[in-house]
């Protein structure tokens, strides 16, 4: 191995099958500011409210989504901003997802989330920034979208959150948020790991300085 290479951030191996990955961010479980029928923000703000009646029928479309597309086996990288309305809703999502595999990037409203909850059965794994690889896929995740990343020259793809489709991040990434997938399916699901995988692979990657495809 060249001595250049050796020092690079690792990818971690996920012990599962590509077809069992699926990826979402920015559910925001229970917070009724984001929900049309309960919201009290004003216009503008109110015209980017996900169009439920109340936030019980938006946290039900939520849970319902990823249901009929994660099974209990499968694995649920999730790019941060889990729940709102208090401590309680963590749990409250949580145990209504078949899932038992759940990876949580740190969001900016995850403040009531820690290792303790990692120690407790609840997520996988609970970190800011993860390098994974599943099969022969390695990717970047992030709550926020990001310009450079690691490897990003080298056909490595970012999925982030936080910016609920308003903003395209440069490069091979994709927002996996929930309203931004929702553009595209009129449903509140996630996407599978080949899926953004293969859009990132057809845009064009950001190269910058002395990094490009030919040098580490």
């Amino acid at each position: 191995m060249p001595p250049n290479i050796q020092h690079m951030i690792a990818f971690k191996k996920l012990p599962f099958d590509v077809s069992q990955v699926f990826l979402t961010s920015d559910t925001h479980f229970g917070h009724k500011n984001i929900c049309a029928g309960d919201t009290t923000w004003g216009s503008p703000h109110n015209e980017a409210c996900r169009n439920f009646t109340n936030t019980d029928a938006m946290n039900a479309a939520i849970v319902n989504g990823i249901n009929a597309m994660v099974g209990e086996k499968d694995l649920l990288i999730h790019c941060g901003d889990w729940s709102f309305g208090g401590k309680e809703n963590i749990w409250n999502f949580r145990q209504r997802l078949n899932c038992k595999n759940v990876i949580l990037m740190q969001g900016n409203h995850d403040h009531n989330i820690g290792k303790e909850h990692v120690r407790g059965g609840l997520f996988t794994e609970f970190v800011q920034i993860g390098f994974y690889q599943v099969e022969s896929l390695k990717f970047v995740c992030c709550h926020y979208p990001i310009a450079i990343w690691h490897q990003s020259h080298h056909n490595v793809p970012l999925f982030y959150g936080h910016v609920h489709g308003s903003f395209t991040n440069p490069g091979k990434s994709l927002d996996v948020g929930i309203d931004n997938i929702f553009k595209t399916t009129q449903v509140y699901e996630p996407i599978a790991l080949k899926t953004a995988w293969n859009i990132c692979q057809n845009k064009p990657a950001f190269l910058e300085s002395h990094h490009d495809e030919f040098t580490n």
